[in-house]
């Protein structure tokens, strides 16, 4: 039977390929391949870092959307800063493109949320919704409920 978790490890190793080739196509000789498919360097940087941004959001769903978003726009700066040690040109127009492809997929979730927010607390502040938000609680570790404390250890 088919289930979500299923998915999520099909999805897995088809990033991992996809993610190879990936990098094998920004970091190898095969400047310009783009244009056989009737794409400029931005659009493709733009895809790709869409294509990239999304994956990863499907593939870890217990990690923060913001956090993995971050992670890949680090990643598309690092591939620019490796196009420059492997010959090939450093953009940081390219690395604005791949940006905007994490923005791209990022952006629905997050006008998602607020749209959430409006729908259950028209009438909150934004920092009463944050206060409210279980996602943003600190919690204790469960070694810290366990330990005893200075005074019952001076006790015994």
């Amino acid at each position: 039977m088919l289930t979500p978790r299923h998915i999520v490890m099909a999805a897995r190793l088809l990033f991992v390929a996809a993610s190879l080739g990936m990098a094998a196509l920004m970091l190898g000789p095969f400047k310009d391949l783009e244009q056989v498919f009737g794409l400029n360097d931005k659009t493709a940087h733009v895809i790709a870092f869409y294509g990239v941004a999304s994956g990863l959001f499907l593939i870890a769903p217990r990690q923060r959307r913001d956090d993995l978003a971050l992670f890949v726009i680090a990643a598309a700066f690092a591939v620019e800063l490796l196009q420059g040690l492997t010959g090939r040109s450093v953009s940081i127009i390219d690395f604005l493109a791949g940006s905007a492809g994490v923005v791209a997929a990022w952006a629905p979730g997050r006008i998602e949320q607020l749209r959430a927010a409006f729908r259950q607390s028209p009438d909150l502040t934004f920092s009463e919704i944050a206060r409210a938000d279980r996602r943003l609680r600190r919690r204790r570790p469960q070694d810290d409920r366990r330990r005893p404390t200075p005074v019952a250890t001076l006790r015994d």
